[in-house]
């Protein structure tokens, strides 16, 4: 059956419908008689038509030519610039689409004489041109439809006609849909995409999963860095951080980069400066926001973005001496900050140790995200010395006995302890305590030595527990004493008072960092 189109028979139209010819006597005279299914028949009489047999098909036919081919054994015609046949097995019987004329009998079907469902790389697809056919695109996964005129995605756009999710608004009357102003899902293949980043809309971005170091590939610091001019992110539990590009939140596998300060003057000695990851066209870099305006107020101000902290306004983020780039609002994540010393584009992180006057700790490198608990002592070696005023100074007259450290955030508090040992008399005795930014105060707890006659050495501590405020601070180990009329000893080393062998003055600080 055809479906498309009629068949016209010696004038007789007819619809759609099995065709069946056969030789009969029709009132008297042979005829040839020609059935649709509708019940309309047309007799050809053939005293007066004569169909020649011919081995094959005749070399240039036109519409309306009916002949039988003997080598087949069907009889053809020629409708609308197509050759068909009118009898046998490759009689159109009602169609859909076939691929070849062999399978003409199966039910609703309709020869194309063109491939209909194909496969094959996006290059090798024909092009359009025959409604109706499937292309699927082996290398880009992209299901397509020939609509005639061009080549329509099947997964895309008008393509969708039921989803959970949808791309166009015109959808989103459809059940169960929810219309997205980007893309919902993206496996990327450039360079954005090399490592399986995937954006996410509609979704709360997580934390990032790596930290700041001085030292490569070392995400938590247990040894003394000093004086070293290249600031790491290295991933610590994962490699994954979230991103905002302005409309998504984007979440990108992140490999270990860094920032070469290299003393330039770009990054200002004795300054404090921001750290941010920052998506650069795909590229994810590691900036430093402006210098701060001082030790304890930021330049750049900074806001919450679904949780997480991020620039409030657009700035310049610096990746190298020379190299810059615009990251806009709420484009920058904020991952911790550090500072630099007295010489341009140089930071530390000194742990402390024993040495005559102390030996100071200089923690200049603080992270935002999967913080650490830091440990340091500040310790005098000095064997003794002595001091007779009711004044609160630093431990044995010397600023080494101190930890000074950066703080990006006032989130956590800090502990500090002051242990001292002094040699009261019934005339004097002394306290220890600790100077937060101070050597000429106690900011915490004081603690004294006993005082009596017999002199006996002794051990005193001071205690400072607190949150101590934004940006750079430093802890001090200061002392006093308590009268004016007998100098006091104090010591360093309890080997150098009798009954306190193993017994050390200085400063133990802990805080995250």
């Amino acid at each position: 059956m055809y479906s498309d189109r009629g068949i016209d028979v010696g004038g007789l139209t007819f619809g759609k419908g099995r065709l069946r010819m056969s030789l009969e006597n029709v009132d008297g005279r042979p005829s040839l008689v020609i059935r649709g299914d509708n019940r309309a028949t047309v007799v050809f009489d053939l005293g007066r038509i004569n169909i020649t047999p011919a081995a094959g098909d005749p070399a240039t036919p036109i519409d309306g030519d009916i002949w039988y081919d003997d080598t087949s054994g069907l009889f053809q015609f020629r409708q609308e610039g197509t050759t068909e046949s009118l009898s046998g097995d490759d009689a159109p019987v009602d169609g859909t689409y076939v691929v070849s004329s062999a399978n003409a009998t199966l039910t609703a079907e309709l020869v194309l004489g063109t491939d209909v469902i194909m496969a094959g790389t996006a290059a090798a697809r024909p092009a359009a041109g025959t409604a109706g056919r499937i292309y699927f695109s082996t290398d880009t996964n992209a299901l397509e439809r020939d609509t005639g005129a061009a080549w329509q995605n099947l997964l895309a756009g008008a393509g969708v006609t039921d989803a959970q999710y949808v791309t166009l608004a015109t959808h989103a009357s459809l059940t169960a849909e929810r219309v997205l102003t980007g893309t919902a899902l993206q496996v990327g293949l450039t360079d954005a995409g090399a490592n399986g980043n995937i954006t996410l809309t509609l979704i709360d971005p997580l934390p990032p999963s790596g930290r700041l170091s001085l030292v490569t590939a070392v995400p938590v610091q247990v040894t003394e860095t000093a004086n070293v001019t290249t600031v790491y992110y290295t991933p610590y539990f994962g490699n994954v951080a979230s991103l905002y590009n302005g409309t998504n939140w984007i979440r990108y596998n992140v490999a270990e980069i860094s920032i070469a300060m290299a003393a330039s003057a770009n990054w200002a000695a004795n300054s404090v400066f921001d750290l941010y990851l920052f998506a650069d066209a795909g590229t994810v870099r590691l900036v430093t926001g402006a210098a701060w305006t001082s030790d304890t107020a930021r330049n750049e101000t900074l806001t919450r973005l679904n949780g997480l902290w991020t620039n409030n306004a657009s700035m310049t983020g610096r990746y190298g001496a020379s190299s810059t780039v615009t990251v806009g609002a709420n484009q920058g994540l904020y991952v911790g900050s550090v500072r630099t010393t007295g010489s341009a584009g140089t930071t530390t992180w000194e742990l402390g140790g024993i040495a005559a006057n102390g030996d100071p700790a200089l923690l200049y490198l603080w992270n935002m995200y999967n913080r650490a608990l830091v440990a340091v002592n500040s310790r005098d070696s000095t064997a003794s010395w002595t001091y007779q005023t009711n004044t609160w100074r630093s431990q044995n007259a010397s600023d080494s006995c101190r930890v000074t450290f950066l703080r990006g955030l006032n989130e956590d508090g800090i502990w500090a302890l002051h242990g001292s040992i002094s040699n009261p008399t019934s005339s004097a005795s002394g306290q220890a305590g600790v100077g937060l930014d101070t050597t000429s105060a106690n900011s915490g707890l004081a603690s004294s030595t006993y005082r009596d006659a017999s002199s006996v050495i002794v051990g005193s501590t001071g205690l400072y527990a607190a949150t101590p405020g934004l940006g750079l601070h430093f802890v001090q180990a200061v002392e006093k004493c308590d009268t004016v009329t007998a100098a006091l000893t104090f010591y360093g080393t309890g080997a150098a008072a009798s009954g306190l062998d193993g017994a050390q003055s200085g400063l133990t600080y802990m805080g995250m960092h």
